[in-house]
């Protein structure tokens, strides 16, 4: 049963993987072939990482719903990034989907919004079509509130609902394989001080991120967003990196929670 699913998990990725190359006109038989290479890679460690019996670097694994909430949100992010692309592609200016990416852009622009901060440090000194810009514009908008609307859907889960569900059969070091925590200091503690530093680096990086292909690339003189679909999957990840620590931090605060009061 455990190889199943984990069958199941490693064709879930190579699919997701797939989605904008099979979605996107402007897509080619290349780009498709190369997202499913990297969907396999991805969809391997999957495999190996939860066909085995011990974990190795994916959290709260017997802790469900998290990670399949986490999932559920990348994949959510793609499919809406693509279809909104996919609209713009085809002219569709008029669709239900530009509109609303129309509408949150103009909701997410103000001062200080990572959404607007990211936009004007992508295109100032870049080379955009009005068809490249409008499709930067879209996919940050478009990931951005997917993203962090279904981390904080995921937030609302951990805290109002009985989360983890089988308390007593909870494993600390099962469900995170990478905490270790100091001997001097009370793991309840430890686990609070790892949450506050994953929140800040969270929003760290949703500021910081969009200056790496301004500056990063600029010894291979990269534009990574020559191409709609590496666009769509660099708008995703800006988001899913930040909101993923986010909703780390937010469980290793519930379940520090949990063992204060354990302890009484």
């Amino acid at each position: 049963m455990r190889l199943f699913g984990a069958i199941l998990r490693a064709l879930w990725v190579v699919v997701v993987a797939a989605i904008p190359s099979l979605l996107l006109p402007s897509a080619s038989q290349g780009a498709l072939e190369f997202a499913l290479i990297i969907g396999a890679i991805v969809g391997m460690f999957t495999f190996f990482e939860y066909g085995s019996t011990a974990p190795g670097f994916v959290d709260f694994r017997y802790a469900p719903p998290y990670n399949r909430f986490r999932a559920f949100t990348i994949a959510m992010q793609v499919v809406m990034i693509t279809l909104v692309c996919r609209a713009v592609e085809l002219g569709l200016s008029d669709s239900a989907l530009v509109d609303w990416a129309q509408q949150a852009v103009q909701i997410l622009d103000f001062k200080y919004s990572p959404v607007s901060m990211a936009i004007d440090n992508i295109l100032t000194d870049s080379h955009f079509s009005d068809t490249s810009a409008i499709l930067l514009v879209y996919s940050v908008t478009t990931s951005f509130v997917v993203g962090v609307g279904m981390t904080l859907a995921l937030s609302l889960l951990l805290w109002l609902f009985a989360w983890p569900r089988d308390r007593e059969n909870f494993n600390l070091w099962a469900n995170l394989p990478t905490f270790q925590p100091s001997d001097d200091v009370a793991i309840h503690k430890r686990l609070r001080r790892d949450a506050y530093f994953n929140i800040v680096l969270g929003v760290a990086l949703i500021y910081a991120l969009p200056f790496i292909p301004k500056y990063g690339f600029d010894w291979f003189t990269v534009d990574i967003f020559e191409n709609n679909q590496v666009m769509l999957w660099a708008t995703t990840l800006w988001v899913f990196i930040s909101t993923s620590l986010f909703a780390r931090a937010l469980a290793m605060l519930k379940i520090a929670q949990i063992l204060r009061r354990a302890q009484g």
